[in-house]
């Protein structure tokens, strides 16, 4: 029963959208025939301003929040920067289109919310050019506490060495993961929907944000944040990507060993640590549940296990959330722009617009 009055909320709010946005598009092919100078004063004139919203905007710390910008055409490119009260930049995103209802084209732009920021107000601020000119626009967003677990793990001798040794090729590798997880295509667009997980064995080893201490051989001790989740398995065991994409790396590294990332959507990447084997060759496209490789212990580990992340923006965001929800949320989108086009000029939480 709920089922069934989900898919009729959603075939309303598709019927509403697309009788909206093809009334707006016969009266453009009208003025393009009847008017052709007129045309995109008159197309403008048919829809209400564009605005910048957030589909949550409260949204917990280490996880992601979604900014949609409607109406859009004429839109080229969006970048959003996520500001604190002072100013300063917590994360950034670049935006790109999804098409929600038939050829009704939507920009949105996902946020990853580091989870190291402090709770308290915050402003998304877009960057949307429109042909030759740019325009800016904010909505504000409300990041969550939340605490994390800490746990302390003991290195042996090796894996202490491992973790300190300063060895130009660690270095190296790390900034090129880096450029990578930050790096962003159009044209990087592969699925859209909810993750799966990528093992069949569930046990947590370590949870996502775990704050851990590492006690070295020596008694010293360090301090780090884990950026992803830890799913203990027996050596061998398959490893199945979490959602279709293309392979951006498929590689050994010094620290994590056998790994391979997964392009998912522009900015969006799923990462794969510790393998013992890898099945996938770079620039090969898979689908979500095709195997990737096997559950391994290679680099800096203390036995057999998958570290899985997700990043977006090159910002590790708990990957849960995409099981439990779609990463491109249709549903939510349509009654964010249906709540524009319904109340034009109504505040839907933007508090500035400007020409640039």
């Amino acid at each position: 029963m709920r089922r069934t009055v989900a898919l009729l909320g959603i075939a309303i709010l598709v019927a509403g959208i697309t009788a909206i946005s093809l009334s707006a598009l016969s009266r453009r092919r009208a003025d393009d025939t009847e008017h052709p100078a007129e045309r995109r004063d008159t197309y403008a004139a048919d829809l209400p301003d564009p605005e910048l919203v957030a589909i949550n905007s409260s949204v917990p710390r280490g996880r992601s929040t979604t900014v949609v910008l409607h109406p859009s055409p004429g839109v080229t490119a969006l970048s959003v920067v996520l500001e604190d009260a002072e100013g300063e930049e917590a994360s950034a995103a670049a935006g790109f289109q999804v098409f929600p209802v038939r050829d009704v084209a939507v920009w949105i732009a996902k946020i990853g919310v580091p989870n190291t920021a402090p709770a308290g107000e915050y402003t998304a601020r877009a960057s949307a050019t429109f042909g030759g000119e740019t325009e800016e626009f904010t909505t504000e967003i409300e990041v969550e506490h939340v605490e994390f677990f800490s746990m302390e793990i003991a290195l042996s001798s090796d894996m202490t060495a491992l973790r300190r040794d300063p060895h130009p090729e660690r270095t190296r590798e790390a900034r090129e993961m880096i450029a990578l997880l930050t790096s962003y295509r159009l044209d990087g667009r592969y699925y859209q929907g909810r993750l799966q997980l990528p093992v069949d064995y569930r046990r947590r080893s370590a949870g996502f944000g775990d704050r851990r201490v590492y006690r070295y051989y020596d008694g010293q001790r360090a301090t780090a944040v884990h950026s992803g989740v830890d799913m203990a398995a027996p050596t061998g065991e398959p490893v199945y990507a979490a959602g279709g994409g293309k392979i951006s790396f498929s590689d050994d590294r010094i620290i994590s060993g056998n790994s391979v990332v997964i392009e998912h959507l522009p900015g969006v990447y799923g990462v794969y640590y510790h393998l013992d084997n890898i099945a996938v060759e770079e620039d090969q496209v898979v689908r979500a549940g095709e195997q990737i490789g096997t559950v391994g212990a290679t680099g800096l580990v203390t036995g057999p296990h998958l570290h899985w992340e997700l990043r977006i923006g090159g910002v590790p965001v708990d990957p849960d959330q995409f099981v439990e929800a779609p990463l491109v949320d249709k549903a939510a989108i349509f009654s964010t722009i249906m709540a524009i086009l319904r109340a034009p000029g109504d505040d839907h939480g933007v508090t500035e617009r400007k020409r640039g």
